[in-house]
């Protein structure tokens, strides 16, 4: 799981300017896993993306990630 956090880290950091703020938050029950990003005021827009597609990629490249592992991961975004 710890390669899936830092592929996470690396995509978010790539799409928002303010680094330092990204606040990643891991909750593992079995095999499903959590992530629950938080990123700086007014950035959440560049990782969300026009009608969600930006994050909906996120999370695809996030399952397809976890399949080696038969891990069930799932992504929020939170404000």
């Amino acid at each position: 799981m710890e390669k899936l956090l830092t592929l996470l880290k690396y995509i978010i950091a790539e799409l928002v300017t303010n680094r330092e703020e990204i606040k990643i938050n891991e909750a593992t029950s079995g095999k499903n896993v959590l992530y629950k990003v938080r990123v700086a005021e007014g950035e959440l827009g560049r990782v969300i993306g026009k009608n969600g597609i930006t994050a909906t990629a996120i999370r695809g490249v996030m399952q397809a990630a976890a399949l080696k592992d038969q891990l069930n991961v799932k992504v929020e975004f939170l404000d």
